[in-house]
């Protein structure tokens, strides 16, 4: 079957359609907070790099574009490492602890105009779709200090759909934030790393 290479074109005629996301990730301090809000500075402020945001304006989306959020992900990275060598007979809290106490409370909220479209708790039933898969071994006489621990843990499950889907439009207000009653501290006491991601479709402007 013949196919129209102008229907690849990135110069077509008015909008054109892209599968994409929206991500923002932030520092979880180790001491925890009641709430951390997500998509409000862009990238090149505060610090912010794409590493961490591709936002390009602060609690929106710019003229013309627009996003329809079909998926929302939480990435929850530990500060420790995930090959430690013991030091003492005792075990340490390490990352599976450290995302335990992140995913079995808190809320997420989708904030858009003058209020929420989406609130649900906890935060583990927004699993990540993406994460290291790690197969280990212990060795030696299973004693501090001969003995090294490797723990990596992800939550999992199904993706978490927004149905029906968001149409987010541009310049108007939007955040996505987490919430907790209390301030959930990090059994390591090392910060932590977590982000928002929602996935689905980037309408834009052609070239």
């Amino acid at each position: 079957m013949q196919r129209n290479p102008q229907q690849y074109s990135v110069n077509r005629a008015n909008k054109e359609t892209i599968r994409s996301s929206l991500y923002d990730f932030q520092t979880y301090a180790n001491a925890g907070q009641i709430q951390l809000t997500f998509f409000a500075v862009q990238k090149g402020q505060g610090g912010k790099t794409l590493a961490d945001t591709n936002m390009e304006a602060a609690g929106a989306l710019p003229s013309p574009k627009q996003f329809l959020v079909e998926t929302i992900e939480l990435y929850f990275f530990s500060g420790v490492p995930i090959d430690t060598v013991a030091t003492t007979a005792t075990n340490t809290a390490k990352q599976a602890d450290d995302l335990y106490q992140f995913a079995k409370g808190g809320y997420l909220d989708f904030f858009i105009g003058s209020k929420s479209y989406l609130t649900e708790a906890p935060l583990g039933r927004f699993p990540a779709s993406t994460g290291l898969k790690l197969e280990t071994s212990l060795a030696g006489t299973f004693a501090a200090p001969n003995m090294a621990k490797s723990e990596y843990a992800t939550t999992t499950g199904l993706i978490y759909r927004v149905q029906p889907e968001i149409l987010l439009e541009p310049t108007q207000n939007f955040n996505v934030t987490l919430n907790w009653p209390l301030a959930v501290a990090l059994p390591s006491g090392v910060d932590g790393r977590v982000g928002v991601v929602m996935r689905g479709m980037l309408y834009r402007n052609s070239q």
